[in-house]
């Protein structure tokens, strides 16, 4: 028997691909030379963190006070709330309702590159059914160029679930990171429970629009403020108290599980970056799935305000200033994610 260090695993349900590019064929063509498919739920993982460099994921220690994060209260970011699930359901992300000399333990992770630039960007999420929390797949530049879909569990009610759709840009940054009444914000209201059952969300960003999905359903196309510099990709799990966003504080730990994590992208600095066709100078590529499970949810656009488990709220979105005070923290370290997997010979 030997160890052998798993950093990005292909999804079973992706077929691997021979050839150096992928290619998005509908509704948008588009060609990438970059993959990163991760699925957190192989069998018999076990947990580690390493300061080995390379790696695929990292999971971030930051803390943000109250004043900074706009809210009751601050946010402090730990590697002990990053788990892999007990029961190979994926890589959990826990929110803790005890809070800590006034800031709220969150979870988060990020890609250790940081030279994304244009892509198609997908993750298995099932988010939590206690109040208080937001859970958000997101592309970060910087709070002037941020793609979002983020789900807030007070919203979460029989039949009136909400994903909101957010992109942060110079327009929200001098609203003070308001989106909300920019062309970069659009809730959603689903047809599913979002914390009952896993469901695929994906965005296409490409140059000039960023497409967003659920469950390879079409939900809306962003023209205006869209990211045109390179970033990470993000998951994160938190909660400041704030009533007009994250609400809380929570009565008891949540947590949001993310299965997997397929992205296929360009990068900055290369010739390829944000290629929006290939102008048939690729004769072999893979073409990336585009259907994401059975569930093909209704969807309709809300208006900026919308009815969740607290009742009608005015929608708030600040969640990238919060970002911007993290990476100003005295107290910012980075933990790499190792997932390792025994393997029989």
């Amino acid at each position: 028997m030997r160890t052998t260090l798993l950093l990005a695993s292909a999804s079973p349900a992706l077929a691997a691909c021979p050839y150096a590019y992928y290619t998005l064929n509908t509704p948008n063509h588009a060609t990438f030379t970059e993959t990163l498919e991760t699925d957190f739920t192989l069998p018999n993982p076990s947990l580690i963190w390493t300061s080995a460099p390379g790696l695929a994921w990292q999971a971030q220690a930051y803390n943000v006070t109250p004043a900074a994060a706009r809210g009751p209260y601050g946010k402090t970011a730990q590697v002990g709330n990053v788990l892999l699930n007990p029961q190979s359901q994926g890589l959990d992300l826990w929110v803790r309702s005890q809070v800590l000399e006034g800031l709220v333990p969150i979870a988060e992770v990020v890609t250790a590159r940081n030279d994304i630039l244009c892509g198609s960007f997908r993750a298995g999420l099932r988010t939590t059914g206690t109040n208080g929390t937001c859970g958000a797949f997101f592309f970060y530049h910087d709070d002037s160029h941020e793609i979002d879909m983020e789900v807030l569990s007070r919203q979460r009610a029989p039949g009136n679930n909400t994903l909101n759709l957010v992109l942060q840009s110079p327009a929200s940054s001098s609203a003070g990171f308001n989106a909300a009444g920019t062309p970069g914000f659009t809730p959603y209201a689903l047809s599913f429970d979002p914390a009952a059952a896993f469901h695929e969300y994906r965005y296409d960003w490409l140059p000039g629009r960023v497409d967003m999905y659920v469950d390879g359903a079409w939900l809306h196309s962003f023209h205006d403020g869209v990211p045109d510099s390179p970033g990470a990709v993000h998951l994160i799990h938190w909660s400041n108290g704030d009533p007009g966003w994250s609400g809380g504080p929570l009565g008891e730990d949540a947590v949001l599980t993310v299965s997997y994590v397929p992205a296929y992208f360009n990068a900055s600095g290369g010739a390829s970056a944000c290629l929006g066709d290939d102008g048939g100078a690729v004769s072999e590529v893979c073409e990336i799935p585009v259907d994401g499970p059975a569930a093909q949810p209704s969807v309709r656009p809300l208006s900026a305000s919308a009815t969740g488990a607290a009742g009608p709220t005015s929608i708030s979105t600040h969640s990238g200033a919060g970002r911007s005070a993290r990476r100003s923290s005295r107290t910012f370290v980075y933990a790499l994610l190792l997932l390792r997997f025994p393997e029989q010979w």
